[in-house]
């Protein structure tokens, strides 16, 4: 009792997502720390993620009379109505961070008021997940598949147990040159260095968490039924480019609310509104495939004013600070997800530590309103943002 005492009080030491993050460090073994961090090549897409926020000053309004209170943060997002601004991106392989996993993270992302992501790579089934995840949004993550039957299997499941939205992934036609993952042998099956061995056996809690763990994309057991049907077959299945025919075809197989996510450029963005959907989601996967794109920020503007009214267009990358929010919102994003702060917040104290990953977004968002007077997101405007002159302005993390 005395030491989960302490370990909670470590937990409300944390102040900041970076806190959080280095507490993560602390615990993880460094193959499953870089895994999360790290980026690919040299990761300077990586560092533009969250450079670009820093581009931006926002402009306080003062005696606006308003307090927390009465701030508003409410926003509606792929057919429902989240308390506030910011939900959970998918990402896959969350109980090789925490036992508590998909399932610890939903649960807590629904009671803090938002929707969670569920990636097609997790390692609990996407029916368990939306059995016992049903007091908030649900969105679903689809990967691309060679396979139309192979998709098509997966959109059904996912709109039989439930999910509220799909999310189709177009930004990892390829593996990503992650190259921490290839030093430490991280991989599927992992092929550990001796290095990452001993970092292991340095961590003996999450070593002993992972007695009897097989890591596993659980979705996907059903199609690896044969010698011939191996995890590099899946992958082979999985991982190419799709395109535009394919996209409206998912479209219209799922029939309801739907956002692509990987867009980069205002001709993506049109050509998703041509498709029907209902939402583009402005990503570039955390810098984790291709080095040399630009920070999902940069390209904001261009792809709100390319779409105008016709799409919901959602930030995702970078984002640390409520500030990082509401910079995004202020040019024209309806929304914002993010994975990493909340995979540091799960690999710090698991269901805990991802609450306070959320509280910590949530109470920022909400005291940063206050700064700039606005009673409501709608209030935000590029009025209330000023580009910053100095290059020497540097973020901490």
């Amino acid at each position: 009792m005395a030491a989960q005492r302490a370990y909670s009080r470590r937990l409300r030491n944390c102040h900041n997502i970076d806190e959080l993050r280095r507490l993560a460090k602390r615990k993880l073994p460094f193959p499953i720390y870089d895994h999360i961090a790290g980026g690919a090549d040299d990761e300077v897409s990586l560092a533009a993620n969250r450079h670009a926020f820093a581009s931006y000053s926002l402009v306080p309004s003062q005696c606006a009379g308003l307090d927390e209170e009465e701030v508003d943060m409410s926003t509606q997002v792929l057919g429902r109505q989240l308390d506030w601004p910011v939900f959970s991106s998918p990402w896959g392989l969350q109980s090789i961070i925490h036992p508590h996993g998909e399932l610890g993270l939903a649960a807590v992302v629904h009671e803090s008021g938002t929707a969670y992501g569920l990636s097609a790579f997790s390692e609990v089934p996407l029916e368990t997940v939306a059995q016992q995840s049903r007091s908030g949004p649900l969105f679903f993550q689809l990967q691309p598949a060679r396979s139309r039957e192979m998709m098509g299997d997966m959109i059904d499941r996912a709109r039989a147990a439930g999910f509220d939205a799909l999310i189709l992934t177009v930004d990892n036609p390829t593996h990503g040159n992650r190259e921490r993952d290839l030093r430490s042998g991280l991989g599927f099956p992992p092929s550990f260095s001796l290095a990452s061995w001993l970092s292991i056996a340095m961590r003996p809690g999450w070593a002993l968490s992972k007695v009897g763990y097989e890591m596993q994309f659980a979705n996907y057991t059903q199609y690896l039924d044969s010698p011939q049907r191996d995890i590099e077959w899946l992958f082979h299945e999985l991982l190419y480019s799709t395109d535009w025919t394919t996209v409206r075809w998912v479209a219209e197989r799922w029939g309801g609310p739907m956002a692509i996510k990987g867009i980069l450029s205002a001709d993506d963005a049109r050509r998703a509104v041509d498709a029907g959907l209902s939402a583009v989601i402005v990503s570039n996967q955390g810098a984790r495939h291709f080095d040399c794109s630009p920070a999902p920020l940069e390209v904001l503007p261009e792809i709100v004013a390319a779409v105008g009214d016709d799409v919901e267009v959602i930030l995702d990358g970078g984002i640390r600070r409520g500030t990082d929010a509401l910079k995004a919102l202020a040019l024209g994003a309806t929304a914002c997800s993010t994975a990493r702060p909340f995979a540091y917040g799960l690999a710090a104290g698991g269901r805990d530590g991802a609450r306070r990953a959320l509280e910590l977004l949530n109470s920022e968002i909400a005291r940063d309103m206050v700064f700039l007077g606005k009673r409501t997101l709608v209030d935000l405007n590029r009025d209330d943002l000023r580009v910053r002159t100095s290059s020497t302005i540097s973020t901490r993390w």
